[in-house]
């Protein structure tokens, strides 16, 4: 069983109430473009064995980003790459309230297709012009977003906290 704990700032909470949206639905009635469904359907895949790092798989015609399907290292962090790796990005256009449905609706689904056996946050952040989702392991001792979702005034930010029945802990 997936449990999801939602976190977002004031200007999120506020777009969502304008515009009568639900952070739990997961708007199934969206039809995704083919380049989402394209990552949905391939998935998720782990870089090294062992090092439990993830990408997801991009479609080469997605927004017109370059588009690798490779890892990429761009900071010190495993959890800074991740996030950085696995952005899917696209235009607000004028119409706000389905681009933030559908933002929403792709991270549901994605959720679907993380790995069961680890914790993850898959982030939404939205701006007057793009909505940008990416996703990364919770990893001990790191973090992308700080706590306190206020400090970033530019963006609207929801955050989803991945937990899935499959992840054990150990206690000493």
């Amino acid at each position: 069983m997936i449990m999801v704990d939602y976190k977002y700032n004031k200007r999120m909470f506020f777009w969502a109430k304008e515009y009568d949206l639900s952070f739990e639905n997961d708007y199934n009635t969206i039809c995704l473009p083919k380049a989402m469904k394209y990552t949905l359907t391939e998935g998720v895949k782990e870089e090294w064995d062992g090092f439990n790092v993830y990408y997801m798989i991009k479609s080469p015609s997605f927004c017109n980003q370059i588009c690798q399907n490779e890892f990429e290292f761009f900071y010190d962090d495993l959890t800074g790459n991740e996030y950085s790796n696995n952005k899917i990005i696209f235009e607000t256009g004028k119409h706000t309230r389905y681009a933030l449905m559908k933002g929403i609706s792709f991270c549901h689904k994605l959720i679907n297709v993380l790995p069961k056996f680890h914790e993850f946050n898959v982030i939404m952040s939205v701006d007057e012009d793009y909505v940008t989702i990416s996703f990364h392991l919770v990893r001990d001792g790191e973090t992308w977003l700080g706590d306190d979702l206020e400090v970033y005034k530019l963006d609207a930010i929801l955050v989803m906290h991945v937990k899935n029945e499959g992840v054990f802990y150990f206690m000493d």
